[in-house]
């Protein structure tokens, strides 16, 4: 077996290396007849399986709920009075996501090199533009607690936005998923099996059960075509999502889907004026929290209405009258901002508007599982009954010639 070794030389240096042995005993052995003093010696497949964990963590996703809870503990320990670096240390020694702690103990090393929290959050990854940007800005107004306070609050009710359109999704995907895959069995197993029967009986069949055995017998041959059409259609799609050219076409068919278009539209304003609102708060000067919002709101068509909405306010227009001129915005959403900017509460306006759209989410959400719950039933329903009348029809007109030939 091949072992690894790190071992310190006589003259004090590390030295690393590998060596073939019968076991960790030999290496050792090894090692002192050359007047190496060992340190560390383990197998090769075992520092292969720890680098394979290593390289599993560092591409791990880190969850928004931890994120939230990472800003969350650290503003109530700093209103505590602990200081910033022993705060961040004990978040990093308690944060289970190896990466995200990773991160944090990187951070934690800048900051007593002298760096700020801001500047040091916008070196790794793991810390969006929006984190950064808040978290800057509570640096430069003395309010460091309150803006990473107020930063867990908006990832928080982000992350409660997200799990509210999984769970939208999730019924009616499983669900119809679930009937297409009884339904492609049906058709590819059980079917082509009847198709046989009545084939070697001669029975004249009807014309709905010919074409339904037909195809159900070139499926039974050829079932591979359609799970690759599938999967075409998804790769296609994520493709086209990739592709500047094509994603701000994508992007607005997605907000005119039906039953779901609406759904997306609301959800993806919500979060954008969410964003909006939570970077005003924060002290972020208007036109970098407009540029910033685009760039964090996932869709092309709400990203131009917002990079629109900063032009025009880089010349002095009002944002309420940019956006009752832009379609994708609602009426409601541009009249409730035209009076924040008239009263000086255009922060507090906006997080209503998101208010609003979240409240308008979970009606949405609510008719739509009610309306899709009897619809797929029905469908599944008539898939079976289409099936049942194929394979029954000529049994029964068999059945019914036997009797008049009797």
């Amino acid at each position: 077996m091949l072992y690894r070794y790190k071992a310190r030389s006589s003259d004090g240096r590390i030295v690393y290396g590998s060596q073939q042995a019968q076991s960790n005993a030999q290496v050792l052995q090894w090692l002192r007849e050359r007047s190496l003093y060992p340190i560390e010696v383990e197998e090769a497949k075992e520092r292969a399986a720890k680098s394979l964990k290593e390289r599993l963590e560092a591409v791990s996703t880190i969850k928004l709920k931890d994120k939230a809870v990472f800003f969350r503990q650290l503003a109530t320990m700093l209103e505590a009075g602990i200081i910033l670096g022993s705060a961040l240390d004990m978040l990093a020694e308690q944060t289970e996501n190896k990466r995200f702690a990773g991160a944090i103990r990187e951070i934690k090393t800048m900051v007593d090199r002298g760096t700020s929290l801001s500047a040091a959050m916008a070196t790794k990854k793991e810390f969006s533009k929006l984190m950064v940007a808040i978290t800057r800005a509570g640096e430069e107004g003395g309010v460091l607690e309150s803006s990473l306070d107020r930063l867990a609050t908006f990832l928080e009710r982000e992350d409660e936005l997200r799990k509210k359109i999984v769970s939208a999704s999730t019924y009616p995907a499983v669900v119809m998923s679930f009937a297409l895959l009884v339904v492609f069995l049906l058709v590819t197993v059980i079917m082509p099996r009847f198709a046989d029967v009545f084939t070697d009986i001669g029975v004249e069949l009807p014309l709905v059960t010919r074409l339904l055995f037909t195809v159900s017998v070139w499926l039974s041959h050829h079932w591979y075509l359609p799970l690759g059409l599938v999967l075409l259609l998804i790769l296609g799609i994520y493709a086209l999502s990739k592709n500047k050219g094509t994603k701000k076409r994508l992007d607005a068919l997605k907000l005119k889907l039906p039953l779901f278009g609406d759904i997306s539209k609301k959800s993806v304003l919500a979060r954008t004026f969410r964003t909006f609102a939570a970077l005003v708060q924060a002290g972020v000067p208007i036109l970098s929290a407009l540029e910033m919002t685009a760039d964090v709101s996932g869709n092309s068509v709400i990203e131009d209405a917002f990079i629109q909405m900063s032009d025009q306010a880089k010349r002095g227009a009002s944002l309420g009258e940019t956006a009752k001129k832009i379609m994708v915005i609602p009426p409601l959403a541009s009249h409730m901002i035209t009076i924040g900017e008239q009263t000086g509460r255009l922060e507090e306006m906006v997080d209503k508007v998101a208010d609003w759209f979240e409240f308008e989410l979970d009606e949405k959400i609510k008719r739509l599982t009610s309306i899709l719950e009897p619809v797929l039933i029905v469908f599944v329903g008539g898939v079976v009954a289409l099936v049942v009348f194929a394979v029954f029809m000529p049994i029964i007109g068999s059945i019914q010639g036997l009797l008049a030939g009797a």
